[in-house]
């Protein structure tokens, strides 16, 4: 084992909505949800707030994959928008994707076979990472909590 596991919230901490969370180790990443939020009266004329990635985005080629965790806009909102200057793999479940593959047709991004379709409670490795999306409830069909080994421990 070498190096440290960091955590690098880029949305979704103290707000609601905006959900992009990065994990790394070695500088090999993944990113958990990519979601948006919505404009409030504080930002007149826009309708969308869509997160800030250039931290993930100079270091796109060690991005290993994108995992969704279900299909609110919170969680998977700003893929259309942001997936192309990112370019990895999406990992979500059978819903999520199908809400995903449609969301990136109608923005014009032709890359819907970045999406791997994954079984829940199969884990599946990313570098260092062994993912394993598990359903629970939720207010949408398909929605999953994510558990990630590392070296260093459960997440």
């Amino acid at each position: 084992m070498s190096g440290e596991l960091v955590f690098v919230p880029l949305g979704g901490v103290g707000e609601i909505g905006m959900n992009v969370y990065l994990y790394g180790i070695d500088d090999q990443w993944i990113m958990v949800d990519l979601g948006l939020t919505f404009a409030d009266d504080r930002l007149p004329g826009a309708d969308l707030v869509l997160p800030d990635l250039s931290f993930i985005e100079e270091r796109r080629d060690r991005l290993l994959g994108i995992i969704i965790t279900h299909a609110h806009e919170d969680h998977i909102g700003a893929v259309p928008y942001l997936w192309s200057k990112l370019g990895a793999p999406i990992h979500c479940t059978r819903f999520p994707a199908a809400v995903l593959r449609r969301k990136l047709v109608e923005n014009g991004v032709q890359q819907a076979s970045a999406i791997r379709e994954m079984t829940p409670g199969e884990p599946f490795d990313l570098g260092p990472f062994r993912c394993c999306l598990m359903h629970v409830t939720h207010s949408i069909p398909d929605a999953n909590a994510l558990a990630i080994d590392t070296p260093f421990g459960r997440v």
